[in-house]
C-alpha cells in the first residue's frame, strides 16, 4: 500500500494543545514533508529553492475546548494562487532574524494579528513547491483572540475550521490530473464552503503524519 493510500485509510487524530507540543517537540524539523507531486514529475522539482513560512495558528475554543485552525482565502485579483485557501504566510526576507518571524510578521501583515498573540508549539519540517518554495510551517497557539483586520491587497476572507475535520484522513481526496501530457497530483479537503488543496492540503498530510508518529 502506498503512503498515500495509508494515509486516506488511517484513523483521525485527535489531540489535545500538550499533546501536540510534545509532538513537536519529539519529531525532528529536518524531514522535509513528502510531497506525493514530486515523484509524478519528479522534473520539476530539485530547484534553487527559496525560503519561505507558513503560520498554522490553533485557537482552543473556552467553551468546549474545540480546536480551529486559521485559514485565509487569497485575494481574487493576486498574481499567484488567486482565491486558493492558505495559512497566513510568505517568503522569507534577508531582514527577518528568523524563519519563525516570517511566519509571524507575514501573519501580523495579512489578518493584523500581533506575535504576542501566540505562543510557538513547534515546527514541521520544509514543504518544497513547484514554485520554487521551500516552506516552512510553524506551528502556534492562539492565546489571545483578538480582532482580525484583513490586508485587502492579500486576503479576501478568512475561515476558522476545525482541527478535527483537517485530522481525518476519510475528508480528503488525492486528485490526479494531466497538465501539457505530464500528469500531478495533490490532496484535497473541503470544509463547508471552501476547498483547500495543493500545497496548504499538502501541509496538513504532513502535519497528520507528524502527529501519528507521535501516538502509535
Amino acid at each position: 500500500m502506498s503512503d498515500i493510500e495509508q494515509f486516506l485509510n488511517a484513523p483521525p487524530i485527535d489531540l489535545s494543545l500538550d499533546e501536540i507540543r510534545a509532538a513537536l517537540d519529539k519529531e525532528p524539523y529536518a524531514q522535509q514533508i513528502h510531497n506525493p507531486d514530486e515523484e509524478m514529475f519528479p522534473n520539476g522539482y530539485g530547484l534553487d529553492y527559496r525560503s519561505a513560512a507558513v503560520l498554522i495558528p490553533i485557537w482552543r475554543k473556552p467553551e468546549d475546548g474545540e480546536l480551529y485552525v486559521l485559514l485565509t482565502q487569497r485575494a481574487l485579483h493576486m498574481r499567484n494562487h488567486p482565491g486558493q485557501i492558505a495559512f497566513p504566510g510568505g517568503k522569507h526576507d534577508p531582514d527577518d532574524a528568523s524563519i519563525q518571524y516570517t511566519a509571524l510578521r507575514e501573519t501580523l501583515e495579512e489578518v493584523g494579528l500581533a506575535p504576542d498573540c501566540f505562543d510557538l508549539l513547534g515546527e514541521l519540517g520544509d514543504y518544497c513547491t513547484l514554485s520554487g518554495y521551500c516552506i516552512k510551517p510553524v506551528i502556534a497557539e492562539m492565546t489571545r483572540r483578538s480582532e482580525l483586520s484583513l490586508c485587502e491587497e492579500e486576503v479576501k476572507s478568512v475561515h476558522w475550521v476545525p482541527l478535527r475535520h483537517l485530522l481525518t484522513p476519510q475528508n480528503y481526496r488525492f486528485k490526479r490530473k494531466k497538465l501539457d501530457a505530464i500528469s500531478r497530483g495533490y490532496f484535497e479537503v473541503e470544509y463547508q464552503e471552501i476547498r483547500i488543496w495543493g500545497v496548504t492540503a499538502g501541509i496538513l498530510y504532513g502535519f497528520y503524519q507528524t502527529l501519528a508518529k507521535h501516538i502509535r
